[in-house]
């Protein structure tokens, strides 16, 4: 069986004739206006004996089996191209979560992370399959109902197709122009974390080092050695590679802490000694070097507040312009008994963090009774609130972070009892959620990507060692 007939077959496509018949052409003796061939560049002086009458050329013998040959070549490549396109479409339909990986590498429009996670809820994979194959239809009728071959149907073919790309891409370009949906009022819940939208299994099995940060785009991983660079734009694959950009541990010192200033749109890296920006694709920049013992830090609009080990004090920072002769400058110091002067039994501070709209700054802080709870604090560090004690929560190594979700509520992870807190607060009013986590999995570190729509939540869990994404 010939290419052309197997292609046809496959489409569904009859002819009741053979591939020779397609063409009809007919043997002519009579002398006419045009008596010699006319072949396309006219160069051949041959004169006439056939007719193709579906082209309404007069050929010599030589060149209307060239010109058969020709037609039905380009009616093969047709078919091979509209074959390729109905695999591509069985295998959406078949697949129908590939879906979204088509649309983004069609469209010309460029999405945040946030935004295709948005837009990946919106899908109706039913519809979209409809659409397809509706724009697809005139093709295959062209096709399927043709008796001949002839340049006016090659052309209408090829015309055809091209209707069909441009009308994916209008589809697509239309799909993906979804305009985000206003934020709801309503809170996180706990239960809400039995249900990740998307998980990736990291590159490193385990690892104890668990400070990370995210920008809506990039996603920023401490491993001891290397940061582990995540570019989240068209992440649908399922396994999520990272650039790796090697660390030395000797020259720039163990970090601690990574956050990410969406005022700056730049991240910071604190080490035991120093403070670093990073900004892809540039290298990261030394900005400061300590003289005491840093342990976390918060941005707030073009500051950078660092809170010290053993609670001797925090401190604020002002990130200047690069012209300065000083990329940041000390502004502010408070020391324990200036953030926590109610309570003479105050010990330690922990973790120091900023709420997504930039206001006010979330502190774990230690009694000495070892318990302990979250105060919030305003930008100079007046209390606003102090929530209860976290029942149960490790004293041993200090392993606490804390992250906010919304303005109102805050996650506090316990890596080592494998404890989550879920702390809501409302009007002065606070309400402490509680988690126990099985050994198999348990979060570590947290962080969320948000702009004025909508927000992620991305946990770093161990055993394995994964990351969860969560819709908030």
């Amino acid at each position: 069986m010939s290419v052309a007939k197997k292609l046809k077959k496959s489409l569904n496509i009859e002819h009741h004739s053979g591939d020779d018949d397609i063409i009809l052409i007919e043997s002519t003796t009579t002398s006419t206006v045009n008596e010699f061939c006319q072949q396309t560049d006219d160069s051949c002086r041959e004169y006439h004996s056939v007719i193709c009458l579906h082209c309404n050329l007069y050929l010599c013998y030589t060149h209307a089996e060239q010109h058969r040959l020709r037609l039905l070549n380009e009616r093969d490549r047709l078919v091979n191209e509209l074959n390729e396109q109905i695999h591509h479409l069985n295998e959406v339909i078949q697949n129908p979560h590939h879906i979204q990986k088509l649309l983004f590498e069609h469209s010309e429009q460029k999405l945040t992370f946030l935004q295709q996670l948005h837009f990946e809820k919106s899908l109706n994979y039913s519809e979209i399959i409809e659409e397809l194959k509706n724009l697809l239809l005139p093709v295959r009728l062209l096709l399927q109902h043709s008796q001949c071959v002839s340049i006016i149907q090659i052309n209408r073919i090829k015309e055809s197709l091209s209707k069909y790309s441009e009308n994916k891409k209008i589809l697509f370009n239309r799909l993906v122009d979804v305009k985000p949906e206003k934020p709801s009022n309503h809170h996180f819940h706990l239960s809400s974390l039995a249900s990740p939208c998307r998980q990736y299994e990291l590159p490193v099995q385990r690892s104890m080092h668990n400070e990370m940060a995210a920008s809506e785009d990039i996603l920023l991983i401490n491993d001891r050695e290397h940061l582990l660079v995540f570019n989240l734009i068209n992440s649908f694959d399922k396994n999520l590679i990272p650039e790796l950009i090697e660390w030395k541990l000797n020259l720039n010192g163990k970090i601690l802490d990574i956050q990410y200033s969406v005022f700056l749109k730049l991240f910071f890296i604190l080490t035991d000694e120093k403070l670093f920006s990073f900004h892809r694709p540039s290298s990261t920049i030394l900005l400061n070097r300590f003289t005491s013992l840093p342990w976390s830090c918060a941005t707030l609009l073009n500051s950078i507040f660092i809170l010290y080990k053993y609670s001797t004090c925090i401190e604020q920072w002002v990130h200047q312009p690069i012209s300065s002769s000083s990329s940041i400058q000390l502004i502010k110091q408070w020391k324990l008994n200036e953030i926590v002067a109610e309570c003479e039994h105050d010990q330690h501070l922990r973790c120091i963090r900023a709420n997504p709209s930039q206001t006010q700054l979330a502190i774990l802080i230690e009694d000495d009774e070892c318990q302990w709870r979250v105060g919030i604090f305003d930008i100079d560090m007046n209390c606003l609130h102090q929530t209860h004690t976290l029942p149960n929560a490790s004293t041993i190594d200090w392993n606490l972070f804390l992250s906010f979700i919304t303005n109102q509520q805050l996650l506090v992870m316990d890596g080592t009892t494998e404890q989550i807190y879920l702390i809501t607060v409302e009007q002065n009013v606070s309400s402490i959620g509680q988690k126990q986590y099985s050994d198999s999995e348990y979060p570590v570190n947290a962080c969320v990507i948000t702009n004025d729509n909508y927000s992620q939540l991305i946990f770093k869990m161990v055993k394995p060692n994964m990351l969860k994404f969560f819709q908030i």
